[in-house]
């Protein structure tokens, strides 16, 4: 076999890679703004001690577990807004995102009105340590008040990149990343003539943030070149005729995310019996590990509208290739990073935190995982790919399958049944992302996706 003929599946191609990248940069910078909610919370709360960080993770994941699994029904909204686009049914397009508005509001409203009750219910699941209990039910319940304005920014994000303008995105993202650094610096210390009510108050500054993100893309909704050529609230069509096809798109992709956090979830549960150190530590590293993992996930939204645009188009051709270069991309920008990983992982924690033994425990898992950031660009891309084709349901059975068979047992094993601990528990993420990316592949490399109608 010649060289070329071996190295071609990983040369980079121009015009697909250029393409992708125009869609790409604005959503991978805009979710590494948006990511900083999450880092700026850490970066402040490490000030206060242990216990304030180790809550405000712990309950963070449970929040995230409940919000994405909701705020699933945006996939389906950017799948149908692709595919629609692509066929040049533009009215459609705005039929989607009304219906997808008045979903969210329907899930969204009650959770932020159940906000307090949600909070008691959960706060003994968050931790074994009384104090870090109730600081994590505090921090759940400001941040699910802001609930609906989560799940109203992600269905207008999605909806902007199925029609190919991902701007949007990242000026959202800096508007809300502006205003949650500002309230969390008054709220959680009380600067600024604001109230000092740390953990609470940096939960409060995220949904003010939201809110202000949700606002913004109202705003851009309601100008007349969205309004002329999408007609988002003027459309002739019944919203209950497009109910049903976004929930069965979204509906495996829900199911996906309640595994996937679910098991996010129960990994930090496995922290909390090992020590608050230990679960401070996981904090730490799922900071600096979701800021990275949004370079993947910005290039497979590129990769999920453009798969729907040429899907539409009838063109399954330029989906496969999109979607190829898309990875190749994924996987070598999130490679790069894990060399800081492997190189840096202590200068990168006391980012975070000054603690000697937060820094300690988390060094040696954030060394491993650099090791595994290509797998794990290239299952995000493959992902969001055969999500993007509407194959939503096979995404869903592998990640139930990876989650259940493979990942949880490890985590479980390792960390609560050997001297291992939290690194032991880590392998877990080491055996998920390296399955996820085999079987994503060969899937995606099969093609049956191409003939998928949504």
């Amino acid at each position: 076999m010649k060289l070329s003929s071996f190295l071609r599946p990983f040369v980079v191609h121009a015009i697909p890679a250029r393409r992708v990248s125009q869609l790409a940069l604005p959503v991978i910078l805009g979710s590494l703004s948006f990511t900083l909610l999450s880092a700026v919370d850490t970066i402040m709360l490490g000030r206060l001690g242990e216990a304030p960080l180790g809550a405000s993770g712990i309950a963070g994941v449970f929040y995230f577990a409940l919000a994405f699994a909701f705020g699933s029904l945006a996939v389906g909204v950017q799948v149908l807004t692709a595919r629609r686009f692509g066929e040049g049914q533009h009215a459609k397009c705005g039929e989607v995102l009304r219906t997808g508005l008045a979903l969210s509001a329907a899930i969204g409203l009650p959770l932020a009105i159940a906000a307090p009750w949600i909070a008691r219910v959960v706060s003994p699941l968050l931790s074994g340590d009384p104090f870090v209990a109730r600081l994590g039910a505090d921090y759940l319940e400001y941040r699910l008040y802001g609930t609906a304005f989560s799940f109203f920014g992600w269905v207008f994000a999605s909806f902007f990149a199925g029609i190919g303008e991902t701007r949007y995105q990242l000026h959202s993202s800096i508007l809300v990343t502006v205003v949650n650094v500002v309230l969390d610096y008054g709220l959680i210390f009380g600067r600024l003539g604001m109230p000092r009510m740390e953990v609470a108050g940096a939960a409060l500054a995220s949904t003010v943030a939201v809110a202000a993100g949700a606002a913004y893309y109202f705003a851009i909704s309601l100008t007349q070149r969205i309004r002329l050529a999408y007609a988002p609230y003027h459309g002739k069509t019944p919203l209950g005729a497009w109910i049903r096809p976004i929930i069965k798109l979204s509906a495996p992709v829900m199911a996906q995310r309640v595994m996937s956090h679910g098991s996010w979830f129960a990994f930090f549960f496995v922290a909390s019996r090992i020590g608050t150190v230990e679960l401070a530590a996981t904090n730490v590293i799922r900071s600096v590990y979701s800021l990275t993992i949004m370079l993947a996930i910005g290039m497979g939204t590129a990769a999920q509208s453009l798969v729907g645009q040429s899907l539409g188009a009838r063109r399954p051709d330029d989906a496969e290739a999109y979607a190829w270069e898309a990875t190749r991309l994924a996987a070598y920008a999130m490679g790069a990073i894990g060399l800081l990983f492997i190189f840096a992982p202590s200068a990168l924690l006391r980012l975070y935190t000054a603690e000697p033994s937060v820094i300690a425990a988390g060094r040696g898992p954030l060394f491993w995982l650099g090791f595994v950031q290509m797998f794990a660009g290239a299952a995000l891309v493959l992902s969001q790919s055969l999500q993007g084709a509407g194959n939503t349901r096979f995404v869903f059975w592998t990640e139930f399958c990876v989650c259940a068979f493979l990942y949880l047992p490890t985590v479980f094993v390792l960390g609560l049944r050997t001297p291992l601990g939290i690194s032991g528990a880590w392998v877990g993420e080491y055996v998920y992302w390296g399955a996820l990316s085999l079987v994503m592949a060969l899937k995606f490399r099969a093609g049956t996706w191409k003939t998928i109608r949504v």
